[in-house]
């Protein structure tokens, strides 16, 4: 098999020969947290000996979503960005098993756990953004501020029950895909990234693609050279639980911790646009340590321009990180080589030399 550096020529491929600001600044570590289900993988950005900040990334993307944003983000405190299940190099579900976005409450709570925190910080992007916010309203007591790039409350639906009933027919297509033994089609770096370009409505820059793809993919068997998306299929599922009008407005009036929103202006509203105003002008009445800033750029913006963002980021964290960060740092038990993972080898050769 020819190496990948020879088939990916510069030339042809420049993005991948960009040099990363991912460590220029901080030391990353790859772990793994045990929990009931199997390991959550992900990357602890910066001091060892310190409560981090959780953070969550978006729907099918994974910890690398970060990669860019962190290295702006202050220096002293550390990021441990994860893979949710099914995503990048954490565990998938049994077969038959479905993904739900309670989950990630759960998942927090035993991370929680696990590592002894008082206090919770959380950081997250689109999903992500949704999923801290939802552990937010329903363990307000835990957190000391929580960070939501672009999104905020659950997805309400207006065809309610009738979409989930498409989102259980969908749930036994993807399960019965996942069972196949046939390889998923595969492509070279460059179309996986051109693919996730258009698929994000160029949300995701073609040159920064490679940031969420190298946990994402999988080397091909049938075709050297290339390689396939390996995330679940299982999370392409719609929502299988309904969340109520009235009690999402509700519930935010509860909202008293320090929570800081950005909106990019060139991004959709994922779900209902009227709803979010309302929660907004709620936050905005209710809760002095609340901050909603719109900022310039798409979707994935703090992951093609993270100076949109980090600037604001990191004066809200200055402002509120108020709470003891000396206990639930880094665990030895968690610490793995990069080189359990089969795509270590191809690392470097994707994301250019660090």
């Amino acid at each position: 098999m020819k190496s990948l550096r020879n088939i990916l020529k510069p030339n042809n491929f420049q993005f991948l020969n960009q040099r990363s600001i991912s460590s220029a600044k901080r030391q990353v570590q790859e772990i793994r947290i045990p929990v009931p289900a199997g390991y959550i993988a992900g990357k602890w950005w910066g001091p060892q000996d310190k409560r981090p900040i959780l953070t969550f990334h978006g729907w099918q993307d994974n910890s690398g979503s970060f990669d860019r944003l962190v290295p702006h983000l202050p220096e002293d405190i550390p990021i441990l960005a994860i893979d949710s299940p099914g995503h990048g190099f954490s565990y998938k579900l049994p077969p038959g098993m479905a993904y739900h976005n309670i989950d990630a409450t759960i998942i927090t709570k035993q991370i929680k756990d696990y590592f002894g925190w008082e206090k919770i910080s959380l950081m997250g992007h689109s999903l992500g953004a949704i999923l801290s916010y939802t552990y937010g309203y329903l363990f307000p007591k835990d957190i000391d501020f929580i960070v939501c790039i672009d999104g905020l409350h659950p997805l309400v639906n207006p065809k309610k029950l009738d979409r989930v009933s498409q989102s259980i027919e969908e749930q036994i297509k993807y399960d019965a895909l996942n069972s196949s033994k046939e390889e998923p089609p595969s492509y070279s770096i460059q179309e996986m990234a051109e693919r996730m370009h258009k698929a994000t409505a160029k949300s995701v820059d073609v040159s920064t693609a490679k940031y969420i793809l190298y946990r994402n993919i999988a080397p091909s068997k049938k075709n050297p050279g290339k390689f396939y998306f390996n995330r679940d299929a299982r999370l392409k599922v719609g929502p299988l639980q309904v969340h109520d009008t009235a009690e999402m407005i509700r519930v935010a009036e509860k909202v008293i911790f320090p929570l800081h929103v950005t909106k990019a202006d060139k991004s959709p509203f994922f779900g209902n646009q009227s709803l979010f105003q309302e929660i907004n002008a709620v936050l905005k009445k209710c809760n002095k340590n609340y901050e909603f800033r719109n900022v310039p750029g798409v979707h994935h913006g703090h992951l093609n321009d993270p100076e949109c963002v980090s600037g604001l980021i990191t004066n809200f964290i200055r402002k509120h990180d108020q709470f003891d960060r000396s206990t639930g740092g880094l665990k030895d038990e968690m610490k793995v080589d990069e080189s359990i993972y089969p795509m270590f080898k191809y690392k470097k050769e994707i994301l250019g030399e660090l």
